[in-house]
């Protein structure tokens, strides 16, 4: 993978350390980690469909972060990807209809299920790739960091604690 320095962490990180409850720290850490993702996730749309990605715009609304639940204890994981597949909605899931496949199998198709997401994301065989993901990463990385260190600094304030 690609190995990434990113500077002002070890202030952010310092007052972050200020906390001392476990339930604050995860409370706190949760909500830095969704501004900051929720300012990429927003980037990844727009290039999607600057990139011309969106026909039936199912892989824009599937544009999401996800909570890591197996992370590390101490560490709080969210993933920015799109949701394909089993992992779509119950609302997604029940518009599914069944159909035969090519070999004869009985098979569930989901409405609004962009599987074809990673064909455009990485580059295969047949088709060079188009990253989205990645281009909104590299274009919105400082905003999301100062989005967490604000995010971060409000709750510091509703704490009691300075910044």
């Amino acid at each position: 993978m690609a190995e990434s320095s990113i500077l002002g962490i070890g202030e952010m990180r310092q007052n972050f350390a200020q906390l001392n409850a476990d339930k604050m720290k995860n409370r706190i850490g949760r909500r830095m980690v969704v501004a900051g993702g929720n300012i990429v996730k927003r980037e990844a749309k727009s290039v999607a469909q600057g990139l011309g990605l969106r026909r039936t715009g199912a892989l824009l609304k599937n544009i999401v972060i996800k909570r890591e639940s197996a992370a590390p204890d101490g560490t709080v994981q969210y993933n920015l990807g799109v949701r394909h597949g089993r992992s779509l909605t119950k609302k997604q899931k029940a518009s599914s209809m069944l159909a035969v496949n090519k070999q004869g199998r009985v098979v569930k198709r989901f409405a609004d299920d962009p599987f074809y997401w990673s064909f455009l994301e990485f580059t295969t065989k047949r088709r060079t790739g188009t990253p989205f993901l990645a281009r909104a990463l590299v274009n919105k990385r400082d905003a999301a960091l100062q989005a967490m260190g604000d995010a971060l600094a409000k709750e510091l304030q509703k704490v009691g604690l300075k910044r």
